[in-house]
C-alpha cells in the first residue's frame, strides 16, 4: 500500500507554476505516477485552486489561469484513474471537525477544513508555514 499524502492548494499550485517548493510537489506526483504515493486533497482544493491561477494570471504571472488549471483537471482524473489519488469530500463531520481547530488553533476555516480533510493521510505538505506548524500539532509528519 503507498504512503498517503496530503496537499493544501499551495502545493497543488506549485506542480503547475514553478516557483519554490516545485521540485517537492514533483517528486511527490512522480511518486504517484509510479503507484509508490497516494495523493489526497480536498474538494475545495480543486475551487481554491481556480482562484489562485487565476490571481497568478491578474499579476502577469502566467498568461492563461484556465490553461493551467485545465492541466491540472486532466492531471487529477489521470491519477484518479490510476488510483493515486483521493478527492476528499466537505461534509458535516469534515465541517465540525474543522470548526473544533478553529478554537483549538484560533486558525481561518480554510486552513481547518484542509487539516479536517487530510485526517486519512499520514504526511501533510503546505508552503504555508502557519499552517505547517498546526498540521505538525495536529500528528501530521511534514513533508519538505
Amino acid at each position: 500500500m503507498s504512503e498517503k499524502v496530503y496537499l493544501d492548494t499551495s502545493a497543488i499550485v506549485k506542480r503547475y507554476i514553478v516557483e519554490d517548493g516545485t521540485e517537492i510537489v514533483d517528486r511527490l506526483y512522480r511518486d504517484a505516477h509510479a503507484g509508490q504515493r497516494t495523493i489526497l486533497f480536498s474538494i475545495f482544493n480543486i475551487s481554491e485552486s481556480a482562484v489562485v491561477f487565476d490571481k497568478y494570471e491578474r499579476r502577469g504571472v502566467i498568461k492563461s489561469a484556465k490553461k493551467a488549471f485545465e492541466r491540472f483537471l486532466g492531471e487529477t482524473r489521470l491519477l484518479l484513474k490510476l488510483g493515486q489519488l483521493i478527492i476528499v469530500p466537505i461534509n458535516l463531520e469534515t465541517v465540525l471537525e474543522a470548526i473544533e481547530l478553529v478554537f483549538k488553533h484560533g486558525i481561518y476555516i480554510v486552513d481547518a477544513i484542509q487539516i479536517s480533510s487530510a485526517k486519512k493521510a499520514k504526511a501533510f505538505l503546505t508552503f504555508d508555514s502557519e499552517l505547517a506548524k498546526i498540521a505538525s500539532k495536529e500528528g501530521f509528519e511534514l513533508i519538505c
